[in-house]
This record gives structure tokens, C-alpha cells and sequence, in this order.
């Protein structure tokens, strides 16, 4: 493998000016950098990008930390990150596994976005720093190194609510997720404190426990169906997968979505409106989101002042299952 001092000798000049010349550097003369260039590329010659993110304190690499990207959801959100990444000049690195946060510790990325509920947050905490600026999507923590991109979750179901009361819905059921999960649970509180305030009454017999896919909220709704003679009109399911789950087991027991049992799905992903029968949801602007987090963070590594963002946008699209 051909080294800088290879480099240097094959181009006739010494080892720092080959050096000056690779990176960029004013001092060396158009004619002299074409020429180490050349000489580069002649022996195959890389930088070594560690060496100089060492020598500039900068690697120009985001890291995004995530528990697992399966399912449609994460697609507008990465598409978002990516682009957003790319503008600003950076690079980035996505890290799936729950192991990978040795990555933060060992400082091998300008800054991170977490939506990762393996990462506690206590070591966000001992990580984050003015050199260590951390964007989190999925835990509400009070820093003075890491900004929170939310969705507003509660805004979001109090429309799914406010639709189902409005159709004469007295009895309305949840389907939530893993505990792990922060929005799912934020959107399982809001659910709660929005029956409350509408004078509706949350039974616990009625929420329904699932994982996010939309197996689990079909094996989920036929084993509540199984056991209920009695059930709700209407239910909102934390995501749009364990929805359509859930109609598909609500359908083999002939029962009819909506007429019977209504649902409303979060989040829109794009097959939601193809379903049988189309998904009435909360449109959680996923793409938007992902492009806040970057700049929010690219916001806090060249450390502007006054960093801020907008609210998401959520919006329920209304179609044939409620």
C-alpha cells in the first residue's frame, strides 16, 4: 500500500508539501498540487481519513443510532436524514446494532441522533458535551448537549379521538406497542388523557398489546376478539402496521371494518391507502422529520446560537376504515 513519503519521492517533493498538497492547502502552487495529485492517483495512494480527523478534531461524520430499521416507517425518515446529511457536507454513518454505541464513547462521530431505546440515558448523558452534541427522537431529557426532536404525539391522537367522538364512538380501544417504545407510550398517555377530558372512560380491558408489526396486531386482535363477546366501536392502534393487523383479524371473525369496529392507524406509511379497506391515519411528516433532526444537530456542532425547530406536522387523513 503506497504511503504519503511514496507519494512525495515519485513526485519529486518532500513529505509536507505532499501532505499540503493532498489536503488542500493554499500555500502549495496549482502547478505543484496537480502534480502530487497525479502522483497520488498513479500509486493508488488514499489518505488516511482517522490521521487527519485526529489532526482537525473533526471526523465530518454524523452517527444515527437506531434499535432496528424493519418496517415501511423508516424510510421517509432516513431519506430525510440522508439528504440532509449530504447537504451540509457530512457523511453518514447508520449503526442498527445495540452494541454500536462504543462508537459514541470512543468520539469516532462529530455528533449523533439516537432513536435507539437500547441506549439508556444515563450514558447519553455521560457522553454528550459541547464536543459530543446529540439529537434525541425518542426519549424527552433535559440536557444542556442534546436537543429533543419530538413528534407531537398527543396532537395527533387527540385528532384521531376528536374524529371517532364525532362519529358517535363512546367506546374506543387502544392497540399500543413494546413499553420501550417512547412514542408509542407518549401516544398511549395522550390517549388516556384525551378520553379523560372528553369525558370518555379509558378501560384497561380494552387496550390490546402488540409489537409494532403487523403479525402481532393480528394475532393480538384474534386472541382479544376470542375472549370478548363485548368489544369497543372503534380503536386506534399506536401504528399503522399493528391497524392493519388488527382489521385483518377483525375481518376473519365477519366483522365489519367500519360498521362494526372502526380503526385508525398513526404515522401514514405509504401502503396505508391501498388497504382493505383504506387506512384512516394520523400523517406523521416522517421526511420532515428527519431533515429537523439533521439540522438541529448540524445547528449544534458549528455551534450556533439559539438553536431551534418547528413542531412536525401530524395531520388525520380520513379514509373508508372509521
Amino acid at each position: 500500500m503506497a504511503t504519503l513519503k511514496d507519494v512525495a519521492k515519485k513526485a519529486n517533493v518532500s513529505v509536507s508539501t505532499a501532505s499540503y498538497a493532498i489536503n488542500g492547502s493554499s500555500l502549495i502552487t496549482k502547478a505543484t498540487r496537480e502534480k502530487v495529485l497525479l502522483a497520488a492517483k498513479e500509486l493508488g495512494y488514499h489518505p488516511n481519513g482517522s490521521a487527519k480527523s485526529l489532526k482537525r478534531n473533526k471526523s465530518e461524520i454524523i452517527g444515527l443510532f437506531l434499535s432496528g430499521f424493519t418496517g415501511p416507517f423508516f424510510g421517509e425518515l432516513l431519506e430525510g436524514i440522508q439528504d440532509t446529511v449530504v447537504q451540509n457536507g457530512y457523511e453518514l454513518a447508520v449503526f442498527a446494532s445495540n452494541e454500536r454505541h462504543r462508537l459514541l464513547k470512543e468520539r469516532l462521530v462529530d455528533g449523533a441522533i439516537i432513536l435507539n431505546y437500547h441506549i439508556s440515558n444515563n450514558l447519553l448523558e455521560n457522553l454528550a458535551n459541547k464536543k459530543m452534541p446529540i439529537v434525541a427522537l425518542d426519549r424527552n431529557i433535559e440536557n444542556p448537549f442534546i436537543e429533543k426532536v419530538l413528534l407531537p404525539n398527543k396532537i395527533g391522537i387527540e385528532l384521531a379521538v376528536e374524529h371517532l367522538v364525532e362519529k358517535s364512538h363512546t367506546r374506543i380501544g387502544f392497540i399500543a406497542g413494546s413499553q420501550e417504545s417512547y412514542d408509542g407510550e407518549t401516544r398511549l398517555e395522550a390517549f388516556k388523557e384525551v378520553l379523560q377530558s372528553k369525558g370518555l372512560r379509558f378501560s384497561e380491558s380494552d387496550l390490546i398489546r402488540a409489537d409494532f408489526t403487523e403479525v402481532s396486531g393480528l394475532v393480538s386482535m384474534n386472541q382479544y376478539l376470542e375472549k370478548k363477546k363485548d368489544y369497543p366501536s372503534a380503536f386506534i392502534s399506536a401504528n399503522d402496521e399493528m391497524a392493519m393487523g388488527a382489521i385483518k383479524a377483525i375481518q376473519s371473525k365477519a366483522i365489519h371494518v367500519p360498521n362494526q369496529i372502526a380503526v385508525i392507524g398513526f404515522d401514514d406509511i405509504q401502503i396505508a391507502k391501498y388497504f382493505d379497506p383504506p387506512l384512516t391515519t394520523v400523517r406523521v411528516q416522517k421526511k420532515e422529520w428527519g431533515i429537523q433532526a439533521v439540522n438541529t444537530l448540524i445547528a449544534m456542532i458549528e455551534k450556533e446560537d439559539n438553536v431551534s425547530f418547528d413542531s412536525v406536522p401530524v395531520k388525520l387523513i380520513q379514509r373508508s376504515s372509521s
